[in-house]
This record gives C-alpha cells, sequence and structure tokens, in this order.
C-alpha cells in the first residue's frame, strides 16, 4: 500500500478511537482473500480517496456507527482501497467514491455495489 493508502487506513483508525466497536480493515487484498477463503465470508471493499470530502463523511458517521461495525466485521473481510490503487478489484467498473463493492475470494461481485455517500440505516439495509 501506498503512503496515501497508509495515511488514510490510519485516519480510519483513530476515527473510529473512542467507540466500543472498530471496524477490522485490511490494506491487503490478497491478505483478504485468503481470510474471506478461510472463514468463507465475502469480502467488503471500500474504495475511497482522501480528497474525496463524502467518504470523509462516510468514514465518519456511518463506519463509526456501532451497529454498522458489528455487521461489517460479523458479516465480511472489509478491505479498504484506495480509487485507481492495486488493492481494487481487477474487474471492478467504479462510477466514483466512496463506493463499497461486495465480492468472493476470487474477486467476483456477490452483490450490487453501494455506490455513493450511505449513512447507517441506509447502509444497513444495502447490507442485507
Amino acid at each position: 500500500m501506498g503512503r496515501v493508502g497508509k495515511i488514510l487506513a490510519c485516519f480510519l483508525f483513530f476515527a473510529t478511537l473512542g467507540f466500543g466497536c472498530e471496524i477490522k480493515w485490511e490494506n491487503s487484498k490478497e491478505t483478504a482473500k485468503k481470510k474471506a477463503n478461510t472463514s468463507k465470508k465475502q469480502i467488503m471493499v471500500y474504495v475511497t480517496s482522501p480528497t474525496c470530502p463524502y467518504c470523509t463523511m462516510m468514514s465518519e458517521t456511518t463506519f463509526s456507527d456501532e451497529e454498522v461495525c458489528v455487521a461489517v466485521n460479523e458479516k465480511f473481510i472489509p478491505l479498504i482501497a484506495i480509487a485507481g490503487g492495486s488493492e481494487v478489484p481487477k474487474k471492478a467498473k467504479l462510477e466514483g467514491v466512496p463506493t463499497v463493492l461486495f465480492i468472493d475470494k476470487n474477486e467476483k461481485e456477490t452483490k450490487i455495489p453501494v455506490i455513493g455517500l450511505k449513512y447507517k440505516d441506509e447502509f444497513l439495509q444495502e447490507l442485507k
């Protein structure tokens, strides 16, 4: 992961401090795929950009919410990816950021992507 990705991962980590739950973000697609293989969970890829204000809002609100955190950690292997970076699935067609993709260990999409800023209730509905 490049410097920008590490900065963003640190930002997301510190944004969740003080809350009872923390999303266990992976920053390596290969590690996420291995974990998905052993856990039989899907991978939830959060495609973001350090210059995207909507991504920041989603990180600070939706992904910092305890109910969202628990749902994501229980159902998925969460992976954070910078738009245009190598951690974005190869066949992903992004319409912008933030985008949340759902893939299997072979990088095949398993659900319709969640595109744009979503707050807690709407995002939880999308996870069902």
